[in-house]
């Protein structure tokens, strides 16, 4: 977007002739409000790491892998089970993973009916997955196995010495094995379709968007995944995305943003719409970011006339700057400027006798500038990319009292790599 306010800095470079008027196909629009953003269906063709996957699942050190808090005629005493350190992948097949996990066991076993006290050690757990992984919404554990190794022996306290029960927990385990691994599937699958049933947090794949740049779903968005399968690195699939994005200037929105899962339909000719947004004070930081030799003290304004940039100091300390211009759609589908009105006033010596050079040159390089639709890509989060047959296209230009917007779309399938 910063590419697009570059046509100021022709206020200092020269040009050596006048480009005649080229035909436009659209012009910016004045609107008491901005448009409601219309949805589109697009695919999006995602691998997500298996260390991103579990950033995004929260597991971490003390998360609740099972828990039994009271006796029951299931399992007869309580069984905490918990995360020590961070979970890692050892092999994988298309639909099952293997995991290695430090875990602390915290158990209140009884023996002979008298209470053998707190029970606390630290095992080596692997565990078996096999999954069911058509869709997102059906995704669930299928199988469940698991084995362990002692990383420090459960021991209880008598007399306040610690004691090793490392064979009688083992025979505990083992005796209620069955019921541990059928309840630790329920309790998975249960936290499983809990959290894909909930809105899918927005943020979590833009963290690396670019700085000064916030973005925001359409209100109504929606996410479907299908064809999940696992390889040696991560776990793929097809993402369907119904909605579109609006982006404006500022850093990313701290309050949480989130987009349901839903069932969508297939996907016909995929299409993305977005908004950008940029108030005149916004355009004008980013006109001194991308220009940062640009003296005098500048800014826009929106009236229902038009637009106007006004830079004070511009050749002298009375000096004044004012362009009327548009913003305007060509052919080509390219964005760019057509002045409408230039006004100099209090011009020092000799830039004052040349007014209507400045002018002229203003005229031109405001003609052949040219911001190709895309070159908004590289705003894009480098985890995200369009299909090489994709396209961005420009659709309307709009401005307000505060601020201008542009509305337009991205066709094509889309790629996503975290």
């Amino acid at each position: 977007m910063r590419s697009i306010l570059l046509f100021l800095t022709v206020l200092f470079v020269s040009c050596s002739k006048t480009i005649a008027p080229i035909v436009i196909s659209e012009k910016s629009v004045y609107v008491d409000r901005f448009p409601t953003l219309k949805p589109g269906l697009t695919t999006i063709d995602f691998s997500l790491s298996f260390d991103s996957l579990f950033a995004l699942s929260q597991l971490k050190a003390g998360s609740v892998l099972y828990q039994n808090d009271d006796a029951s005629s299931v399992l007869d005493f309580p069984l905490d089970i918990r995360l020590l350190a961070p979970i890692s992948l050892q092999t994988l097949t298309r639909d099952q993973i293997n995991l290695s996990l430090p875990v602390r066991l915290q158990a209140k076993p009884a023996i002979a009916g008298i209470s053998a006290g707190t029970v606390t050690g630290d095992l080596a757990m692997k565990i078996q997955l096999k999954w069911n992984l058509a869709s997102i919404s059906s995704l669930q554990i299928k199988e469940l196995a698991y084995d362990y190794q002692w990383i420090q022996k459960p021991s209880v306290k008598v007399m306040g010495f610690p004691v090793n029960v490392s064979p009688v927990v083992d025979q505990l385990l083992n005796q209620k094995k069955d019921v541990i691994v059928s309840q630790m599937q329920n309790q998975l699958n249960a936290k499983i379709r809990s959290t894909v049933t909930k809105p899918f947090l927005f943020q979590s794949f833009f963290t690396d968007s670019s700085d000064g740049y916030q973005i925001e779903p359409y209100a109504a968005s929606a996410i479907d995944m299908r064809d999940l399968l696992f390889d040696q690195t991560s776990i793929k699939g097809q993402l369907k995305y119904s909605g579109g994005f609006k982006v404006s200037a500022g850093k990313m929105n701290k309050v949480p943003l989130f987009i349901p899962v839903k069932d969508l339909p297939s996907v016909g000719k995929p299409i993305l719409p977005f908004q950008f947004q940029l108030s005149g004070p916004e355009l004008m930081e980013l006109l001194k970011e991308s220009n940062p030799q640009l003296k005098g003290r500048g800014d826009f304004t929106f009236q229902p006339t038009g637009i106007r940039f006004q830079l004070n100091q511009f050749r002298g300390k009375s000096s004044r700057l004012a362009v009327d211009f548009d913003f305007v759609l060509y052919p080509d589908n390219s964005l760019g400027f057509q002045l409408k009105d230039t006004q100099m006033e209090g011009l020092s010596f000799p830039a004052s006798l040349f007014k209507r050079k400045i002018a002229n040159k203003l005229q031109a390089q405001a003609a052949i500038f040219r911001f190709q639709p895309n070159q908004i890509l590289k705003r894009l989060p480098s985890s995200i990319s369009l299909a090489k047959n994709g396209r961005v296209h420009f659709q309307k230009v709009y401005f307000d009292k505060n601020s201008v917007l542009i509305e337009g779309a991205f066709e094509g399938s889309w790629s996503l790599a975290k």
